[in-house]
């Protein structure tokens, strides 16, 4: 068999030509407590509450990616994960109101790669345009849902991990299109929690943004007294810096 002939190219440029071919493996994904229902922590009028722990890629090294839209991490491999709910009704007030199940499907990173925007604003929770399912099909896989984490003990003892994609991602650097905060599940009270200053890196030089985030630091079970429970997603405010001179 004869020799591949390779035509005379500068290695330097041979290896950008393969790095355009190639999609660069992001850092692992990270775990995360989501809503079965939508990507904050509310719940829809008439469903139990539900939260899951999940992987997600949020996170992106200098240099992983090449520069440019493409420095998003994203889904390289994903699973779905099934829960089936059913409608929680009121018989002493609605006798005979019919008895409904549904299903969602929550998505679970396994391994990331780096994309554009394009695929980032794809969400955890899958959209079904019917997620209605038949009571036959309710208690045939009930018993595959994941766990509920409000049905463990002591869940409250700890506030749970969240990321929310940063307002100024565009012009962020790419280990900070994702910012991190910590968040009492809602049922639980919170004891204490802080401000946190996060000073945001643009592509520009010159220029950086602080970002205010609000992490819940100590939780606890509501016991029935006055303390409010967490139900309110967290938000954070920026705040612009001058540019240095």
């Amino acid at each position: 068999m004869s020799n591949l002939i390779l035509p005379n190219i500068p290695k330097f440029l041979l290896l950008l030509l393969l790095a355009d071919t190639v999609v660069p493996n992001c850092s692992r994904p990270q775990k995360e407590v989501v809503s079965i229902y939508n990507g904050n922590f509310t719940t829809p009028v008439s469903r139990p509450q539900y939260f899951i722990e999940v992987y997600r890629c949020v996170k992106v090294e200098i240099g992983e990616c090449r520069p440019g839209r493409n420095e998003y991490p994203v889904p390289n491999k994903k699973e779905e994960i099934e829960i089936v709910v059913p409608v929680l009704t009121n018989k002493l007030r609605d006798p005979n109101k019919e008895n409904k199940f549904y299903k969602y499907v929550v998505y679970n990173h396994t391994s990331c790669q780096c994309g554009n925007l394009e695929d980032r604003k794809r969400t955890l929770n899958k959209i079904i345009t019917n997620n209605k399912v038949t009571k036959n099909y309710f208690k045939a896989n009930y018993s595959n849902n994941p766990v509920n984490l409000l049905n463990q003990c002591e869940v409250c003892k700890n506030p749970q991990p969240r990321y929310k994609l940063n307002t100024k991602h565009d012009s962020a650097i790419p280990t900070f299109k994702y910012l991190s905060y910590q968040q009492c599940l809602p049922g639980c009270v919170v004891e204490k929690n802080k401000i946190f200053k996060v000073k945001i890196t643009l592509t520009s030089t010159d220029e950086h943004k602080i970002v205010e985030l609000t992490n819940d630091t100590s939780c606890k079970a509501y016991d029935g007294g006055n303390d409010k429970t967490q139900q309110i997603p967290k938000g954070w405010k920026l705040i612009p810096l001058r540019r240095s001179s």
